[in-house]
This record gives structure tokens, C-alpha cells and sequence, in this order.
């Protein structure tokens, strides 16, 4: 055999064995090619939350894991850890969704001030983030400062009561938390939709106390429950309530509302704030035993958040008082309002409300006293409307409430005796008006029927 003939027939297998190679090299780069990497952790819900020191926050930390192809990081695992403050979280670890998100809930220390959350990647610890929350002595999410109208119309009407004014079509008594369309310009009320609260009064012996907004636009009601519980609910816009406080008066409970969420209310022991659930505060220089004559008036209180003042009734000294605030923390010593009481004015107090001016409008409901009374931040007191005045009986009038609607300024109250939604307008012009069904609905979806019992009024901000 040539040699010529050797290299012709060994050069096939030459290129055979160099393509084989080739192809062996190209899968192995195929199969140790790199994938994307995660390059990116982020808090996309719950960061800088606030609430009181050593509670867990309103709403989980929830992370979100991101690779270098923008694509989601789904099955990584996201470490938790604290970095300052004294806290602790739900689980140290956790892993991601095919969405590249994970959530842990965080509680905070008793230290008060800034506390941060650590997160990072198991896979990658460069990739990581700082949570932040802040621990305080009083802020609590029921605290958030942003007013939202979470209910219906604006400056409609709510009647918390055993049976309310408003019955449906078949002649069916509402009772609970009622809703009334308010119509003021034609001193009407509509039909309104069903109760945002509703019980049976035959089966659930509530006792009815008050119920009020709060500056942030959420609900509240105080009553007795059938078990004997006096407490204090959050009302949803579903009809559906929370536990918010438990109350420690026997009497009665008037509730309003501070600035910043914060509600407030008084008992026969003195006046009380409630910003965080069950964080009832007391002011020692206005606090009442609640037995034999010393207590306060449990039907009025009133909050003035122009100049900061929470206004209640001593009714042993038969005088107007006032705690200054901010938030509910006291800044100063209770001061008096220099004008006196007569004793129906004291103990006949049945609502109060703050004018924008700062006077007060308190309505005084016993035997020989019916009526409207202003106090003006000087002190000067005077009627301004008398209940006996009225054509026929004066009635049985119960609770306040106040309308501001632009320029208008008027107060709502209820004569449980002779069924009728009174409004005393104050401004423009002042007069004591009738706010009647509105005639253009069901004649028998609004009519005036009351019990007479204890009612709340509160008007929708």
C-alpha cells in the first residue's frame, strides 16, 4: 500500500473524530451554560408601619424576589432576621412563590422609636434589603391620620337604636345601626339600604349607648351585649365588627371622636380616650369614683379639635370641664369652663357637640328643662331654643349630632316620644325644623316610629 493511499483512507476517520469532539464540546457548553441569577429583594407591601410598642403590625412584610432576566425568583428561600429593636418574626425563613414573593408578620420590640427587619437571600446574601418600622407609646393603625369615606353619602345620617325611625316596605322594624338618606335642603329623609348593623331587639337584648366617627372615617358603636360585655366595636361598611375596647361603666357610655383616629368618650367614672384597641386611658385629675353623687355626666362629651380640649360635665360641681390633648397624651391640667350649671343643665345633659366657633351646644333633656344650650369659649351661657316652645308636647329629645355642610351649620336630635327627626339650624339662620319621610318614596319604607329608647346619632363626614 502508498503512502498516498494511507492518508486517503485515515482522513475520514480524522474528520469523524473531530466532529465527534466538536459536538461533545458544544454539549458540554450547552449544559454549563449559566442561568439568571437573583439580583434583587424587595418589600413591596408593608413597610413603615407604626404600632404600639411590643404589638405585631396591621399587615405582614411581603418580600419579592427579582433575577437578572427580570423574570420572578420562585422557590428561593428569603432569611428574616432582626436588625434593631428587640423584635421577633413569625418564621426565620421562608420561600418563594412562583410569583418570586414570600410574606412574615413582625412584631415589635418594647423599644420605642425606628426598628428595622433584615432580609436577604439564602442562595445569594448580597442580594438584601432593610425593613423599617417605627414602636410608639400610642400610635396604632386605628390611628391613621388619612380620612377616608369608607360609608355611603356625605353628611348623611346614622341612627344607632333598638327600633329606629326608618321601617322597610313590608312594616318590618329596623333596629341596629340605620342608615338615613338626608336630604336637608327639602328637610327630607329617603329610604335608606338595609341596616349596617342589624339584631333582633327580641332576641338580642342590646343596650344601646352611642356611636360616632371617627376624624379617619371609621364607625363605632358602644353597647351592652346580651352576655353583659360593655364594649366598644369597629363597624365595616359590610355590617360585619371587631372588638375595639371593653367599657368599665355601668350607666351609660357617650362616644366622639379626637383627631388622628383617636376616639374618646365618657363614662359615670370621667372621660377616657382609646387609641389602640383595649388601651382605655384615664386622667387622674378627672376621674370619678361612680358611686353616690360623685360621677360625671355619661351622656356628654365633646371633642374641640381646633384648640385641642376634650370637654365633659362634673356633675358633683355642676361645671363644664376640659382636658387638653395631644393625641390623648394631657398636656396640662383640667381647666373649668367659667359658667354654672343648674342641676336639670348637669344631669340632663343628653348630648353635646363643639361648634367651629368653639362654643359648645349641649342639649339638656329632664322634666322641667328642655332644651338647647350654648356655652361660648368665654363662658357665656344662654337657650337658644326651648323645647316647650314647640306647637304640641316638647317631646323626649335624645342625642346630638353635628351638620356641617359649607356654610350651613345645623344639629341633629331625635324626639323619641313623638317620632320626629328634629334640626336645629344654627347658620345661616337659626330655627327648629321637622325632617319628615320623603314623600316621593314608599309611604311605608320611611316612617317616624320610635320606642323611645336610648339612641346615637352620628352625621357621616
Amino acid at each position: 500500500m502508498s503512502q498516498s493511499q494511507i492518508r486517503l483512507r485515515s482522513r475520514p476517520a480524522a474528520v469523524f473524530v473531530s466532529l465527534a469532539l466538536f459536538a461533545a464540546f458544544a454539549a458540554c457548553e450547552e449544559e454549563t451554560a449559566p442561568g439568571p441569577t437573583p439580583v434583587d429583594v424587595e418589600i413591596v407591601s408593608g413597610n413603615d408601619q407604626y404600632s404600639k410598642q411590643g404589638t405585631e403590625l396591621e399587615e405582614p412584610i411581603v418580600v419579592q424576589v427579582t433575577l437578572s432576566d427580570g423574570s420572578p425568583g420562585a422557590g428561593l428561600v428569603v432569611r428574616f432576621s432582626i436588625k434593631s429593636g428587640g423584635g421577633s418574626v413569625s418564621q426565620a425563613s421562608a420561600a418563594t412563590n412562583a410569583e418570586g414573593t414570600t410574606s412574615v408578620r413582625w412584631t415589635l420590640g418594647t423599644i420605642l422609636g425606628p426598628q428595622e427587619l433584615g432580609v436577604s437571600l439564602a442562595e445569594a446574601p448580597a442580594v438584601a434589603t432593610v425593613g423599617q418600622a417605627t414602636s410608639s407609646v400610642y400610635y396604632c393603625p386605628e390611628e391613621d391620620p388619612t380620612f377616608l369615606r369608607r360609608f355611603f353619602a356625605e353628611n348623611d345620617l346614622f341612627l344607632f337604636t333598638k327600633r329606629s325611625s326608618v321601617t322597610e316596605s313590608a312594616g318590618t322594624p329596623r333596629a341596629g345601626v340605620v342608615h338615613l338618606e338626608m336630604n336637608t335642603l327639602l328637610l327630607e329623609f329617603g329610604a335608606a339600604p338595609p341596616a349596617v348593623v342589624v339584631f333582633d331587639e327580641t332576641v338580642v337584648q342590646a343596650v344601646v349607648r352611642d356611636c360616632a366617627f371617627s376624624s379617619n372615617g371609621e364607625f363605632y358603636i358602644a353597647w351592652s351585649n346580651p352576655s353583659g360585655t360593655r364594649e366598644i366595636r369597629k363597624i365595616a361598611p359590610n355590617g360585619s365588627s371587631t372588638h375595639f375596647a371593653t367599657l368599665q361603666g355601668l350607666l351609660g357610655t357617650e362616644i366622639t371622636a379626637l383627631d388622628g383616629g383617636v376616639l374618646a368618650g365618657c363614662d359615670e367614672f370621667g372621660p377616657f380616650t382609646v387609641g389602640c384597641r383595649d388601651t382605655l386611658t384615664r386622667y387622674p385629675d378627672a376621674l370619678f369614683s361612680g358611686v353616690g353623687g360623685d360621677i360625671a355626666n355619661y351622656d356628654a362629651v365633646a371633642f374641640d379639635p381646633v384648640n385641642d380640649f376634650l370637654y365633659f360635665i362634673d356633675e358633683p360641681a355642676r361645671r363644664i370641664k376640659r382636658i387638653p390633648l395631644d393625641g390623648y397624651t394631657q398636656t396640662g391640667a383640667v381647666e373649668e369652663v367659667p359658667v354654672a350649671l343648674t342641676l336639670d343643665e348637669t344631669a340632663g345633659a343628653n348630648g353635646m357637640v363643639v361648634h367651629p366657633d368653639g362654643s359648645l351646644y349641649v342639649l339638656v333633656e329632664s322634666t322641667a328643662t328642655k332644651s338647647i344650650v350654648r356655652v361660648t369659649p368665654a363662658g357665656v351661657k344662654s337657650t337658644v331654643f326651648d323645647f316647650f316652645d314647640r306647637v304640641g308636647s316638647p317631646g323626649i329629645q335624645d342625642d346630638l349630632a353635628l351638620l356641617q355642610a359649607g356654610a350651613a351649620i345645623a344639629l341633629y336630635t331625635l324626639d323619641t316620644l313623638n317620632n320626629v327627626i328634629l334640626l336645629y339650624q344654627i347658620s345661616p339662620s337659626q330655627g327648629l325644623f321637622e325632617v319628615v319621610p320623603d314623600p316621593n318614596t314608599d309611604p311605608d319604607a320611611a316612617s317616624n316610629s320610635s320606642s323611645g329608647e336610648r339612641v346615637g346619632l352620628a352625621v357621616l363626614p
